[in-house]
């Protein structure tokens, strides 16, 4: 990541280096989507939801830019691919407030995401946008399972699942 990062909201306040073509813009109004969908959200649970819902409509609204995104080459600069920044940032956000007390190793968290981040782009990739928008409550539980074992990550799914139902 380049420029500081700030702690309590997990944005980058600084520049993105120059020719790297639209991917800081994307990657930073993904961010945005996720972050801004997170803070309207109390418990972590709740936060992890949201952002996952806003990381998938983000991507179904955007499929021009999930697949850039996610299918990248590695930068001209050298510094690692797209991908694994997206990945990195991601993994950040998930981690900035998870529990303490379960939290699973770091290597969990990076796979966890990626498999994720995988899962959307090759949806995006293949044209699956209906099933991508349906996968949203297994990614949600997916994504909890680690931090609090099946039947509440099952729970908050279920919950992430209802509110998306009366909202759409």
């Amino acid at each position: 990541m380049t420029g500081a990062n700030d702690e309590s909201s997990g944005r980058d306040s600084g520049p993105e280096p120059a020719g790297q073509g639209p991917f800081p813009r994307a990657l930073e109004d993904l961010e945005t989507a996720v972050l801004d969908a997170c803070e309207g959200e109390g418990e972590w649970p709740a936060r992890v939801a949201a952002g996952v819902y806003a990381g998938v409509g983000f991507a179904i609204a955007n499929p021009y830019v999930a697949r850039e995104l996610v299918m990248e080459p590695v930068s001209k600069s050298g510094s690692g691919s797209q991908y694994e920044r997206l990945v990195s940032r991601l993994v950040g956000f998930l981690r900035a407030r998870a529990p303490a007390g379960t939290r699973p190793p770091a290597s969990t968290d990076e796979a966890l995401i990626a498999g994720i981040v995988g899962l959307v782009g090759d949806h995006v990739r293949i044209g699956r946008l209906d099933r991508l928008a349906a996968l949203r409550p297994e990614l949600v539980l997916l994504t909890l399972l680690p931090y609090l074992g099946f039947p509440e990550a099952q729970r908050w799914a279920n919950v992430a699942d209802d509110l998306s139902s009366r909202e759409g």
